[in-house]
């Protein structure tokens, strides 16, 4: 009898397996990767993966790369059926990026089984940040280059033969890409679903999230504008009553408004809203609203507002899936976030004038992290990239479709492979709203065709 594989040592019948049908034949593994994969005497971390075994006869995989920094591989979950109806043939490996669900985290508070599970609470803040920072050396190999030889090393110790994706999702499109600068695995293609910018990209990085919000937002606007019925819900027009509304919200005129919208921020609330077709459909009527009868926002956000995102708050059911601010934290400053030495005061007068804003821009001038050195990789030029398919919603108010389309040149100019697919009216995160253009798109690009150049939502996520 042959020796068992490394694959086949490490995985066994997940814990939770038996709690969601989705999860029923799902496999979990946890392996021991190098803290700082150049010093390999400087320690481990744990890295947790889970395995849904392919349908039908075995022909490659496919490693899922969360968004985030900070989200974890569950963020999947809710979806992987339709996802595995697409590719029968495929082992699908869902990995927790170190720092994230049940990977070895950066402090003991977000751990599962600290007092609020791998989410702070209260009086864990301040032991975290003190770990953190006391710990400054551990906390620092918590870096993207680090998390991209992660990746190598488990396709190494757990992949199996056959063809080879990696499919990558906001943030897990960076990570891919750096994944593509440091591999030594082979891989046969990655696809990125809502593509980010390229890190020299100094117009759409992070300390311009708002900007990007508000350029999705006058977009919806200007399609109000363009429908009479619409239009002629506001006096004098959509135009005119919006941007009287931001010039009195920027004045103080309406302090009313903060008690009536979620987080007190009706700017805000909009850039929410902007995160799916159905939310993003409500805003005239939230528009009309605080214009008109500020008081009853706070039944229409519960009732037609908060229903709309159902999609993405099923994903709390599974154990371990909250966000880790700290990993979002050190590697938005390290990094993604051109400007880290931006106040809060700053924020605030960049922002003045416009209507669709991000909580993001202002959260990020209060995190303190011992920060690492950008190495060799960032801003780096390109080479030897697999091919790519790049799909991308043009109402995408995260990763912006012009930031996209800026490094999609960069991979060409690098003699990069690259499909480009745009979805019409998807928001971030193509995968969930957008799956028979997904699936589509990947059969061709999987069977070496080139895939339509656009696409449409699903008919279940255009609103009515």
């Amino acid at each position: 009898m042959p020796a068992p594989t490394g694959e086949e040592i490490a995985f066994e019948r997940c814990e939770d397996a038996g709690a969601f049908a989705e999860l029923s034949d799902s496999l979990c593994a946890r392996i021991a990767s190098p803290l700082h994969p150049d010093m390999p005497n400087a320690g481990s971390l744990d890295l947790f993966v889970r395995k849904f075994p392919a349908q039908g006869e075995r022909v490659g995989e496919i490693w899922m790369l969360a968004g985030g920094p900070g989200e974890t591989g569950q963020s999947y979950f809710t979806e992987i059926e339709g996802f595995r109806a697409a590719l029968p043939g495929y082992d699908v490996f869902i990995p927790d990026h170190r720092g994230t669900g049940q990977s070895s985290r950066l402090c003991a508070g977000e751990t599962p089984d600290s007092l609020a599970g791998t989410a702070l609470a209260g009086e864990e803040f301040g032991p975290c940040f003190g770990e953190i920072w006391q710990n400054a050396e551990r906390t620092t190999a918590f870096s993207m280059t680090n998390a991209a030889h992660d990746l190598d090393y488990l396709m190494d110790e757990l992949g199996g033969e056959g063809r080879r994706y990696v499919y990558g999702l906001s943030y897990g499109t960076g990570l891919a890409m750096r994944f593509t600068q440091l591999r030594t695995v082979s891989v046969d293609a990655v696809v990125l679903d809502s593509l980010v910018p390229a890190l020299d990209d100094a117009e759409h990085d992070l300390s311009h999230r708002s900007h990007t919000y508000d350029a999705v937002g006058l977009a919806v606007i200007a399609r109000c504008a363009a429908d009479p019925v619409c239009d002629a819900r506001f006096e004098g027009g959509v135009n005119a009553a919006f941007n009287q509304l931001i010039v009195e919200i920027d004045s103080g005129e309406r302090p009313d408004l903060a008690e009536y919208v979620p987080g007190g921020n009706l700017k805000h609330a909009l850039g929410m809203m902007l995160d799916t077709p159905q939310s993003r459909a409500l805003i005239p009527d939230a528009l009309k609203l605080a214009i008109e009868t500020p008081e009853t926002l706070p039944a229409f956000f519960e009732t037609e507002v908060t229903p709309a995102f159902d999609l993405f708050a099923a994903v709390q059911a599974y154990p371990d899936t909250a966000f880790s601010i700290t990993l979002a934290g050190l590697i938005g400053e390290s990094e993604t976030n051109r400007r880290p030495e931006m106040t809060a005061e700053d924020v605030a007068q960049e922002e003045a004038g416009l209507g669709f804003t991000s909580s993001l821009t202002t959260v990020q001038t209060f995190t303190q992290m011992p920060l690492y050195q950008r190495d060799s990789y960032f801003d780096a030029p390109y080479e030897n990239l697999p091919p790519i398919l790049v799909l991308q919603g043009d109402l995408d108010p995260k990763t912006p479709l012009a930031g996209a389309e800026r490094h999609v040149a960069d991979m060409r100019e690098a003699g990069g492979d690259v499909e480009f697919v745009v979805v019409e009216n998807a928001p971030h995160a193509v995968w969930f709203f957008a799956q028979t253009c997904v699936q589509q798109s990947l059969d061709a690009f999987f069977n070496d065709q080139s895939p339509a150049a656009s696409c449409s939502l699903d008919q279940a996520m255009r609103p009515s």
